[in-house]
């Protein structure tokens, strides 16, 4: 196995055996949204980028929050040496100090923006975004400025959503400008960056994604985590 370009994120294995990578160095492609259905494996695709990016970034090099209503499904990441390195932090949405972190990463990408700052980049996880609702009023405008604007000074905002929470939450959907969809009931509407070739997302098994690139469709297949990722030493 290979390792992977710098800058770059795993997001599964391609039909004909290589990767599908996601650049971290193009600010254009925005923040990432994943939506499908519950057990299509929306975690598990958040999960195999943290992963991938501890294995293939250096701590100086990249940080990682991480936000989610089941902080159970995280715990792996706690209380690893290696992992610790790199967390900034595990909140659960309804976690008091989420809105103080929230307000850091604000006021960071503020300071970038403005010159003032340099430092790693940063990975921000938003599992269950169904759940932004909940944070404060304030709150909840820095998060989608951070969605919006966090790209820019490598802030990589990537959220996952059910398809059906999508219909009802499209002020927080229209914010993403990479679109990413897993398994969905063929009943469900959705946004899709073309309507040729159809997007056809109830054809997809639970663990296949398909994301819009170069001006087609690609199909990729979720990796177990860790699964032939090369660490840099």
């Amino acid at each position: 196995t290979q390792p992977l370009p710098e800058k770059t994120i795993l997001l599964g294995r391609c039909a004909d055996g290589l990767p599908f990578l996601m650049a971290m160095d193009d600010p254009e492609m925005g923040a990432v949204l994943i939506s499908g259905d519950r057990g299509s494996g929306k975690t598990h695709q958040l999960q195999v980028m943290v992963d991938a990016a501890i294995r293939t970034n250096r701590p100086h090099e990249l940080q990682i929050t991480v936000i989610t209503h089941n902080p159970s499904e995280w715990q792996s990441y706690q209380g690893d040496r290696r992992a610790d390195q790199y967390l900034q932090g595990l909140y659960a949405w309804y976690d008091p100090s989420l809105e103080r972190h929230i307000q850091h990463l604000t006021e960071m990408v503020e300071a970038r923006r403005e010159g003032k700052l340099d430092g790693p980049a940063n990975l921000v996880i938003l599992d269950d975004l169904n759940f932004v609702e909940s944070l404060s009023p304030e709150a909840q405008v820095n998060l989608r400025w951070l969605l919006e604007y966090g790209a820019q000074s490598r802030v990589w905002m990537v959220g996952a959503l059910g398809a059906f929470q999508a219909q009802d939450m499209l002020f927080w959907v229209e914010v993403f400008r990479t679109r990413i969809f897993g398994w969905m009931l063929s009943g469900v509407e959705h946004d899709q960056p073309t309507l040729s070739p159809r997007l056809r997302p109830e054809a997809l098994e639970p663990g296949t994604f398909r994301a819009w690139a170069g001006g087609s469709w690609i199909t990729y297949q979720l990796p177990l985590l860790g699964d032939g990722i090369k660490r840099r030493m």
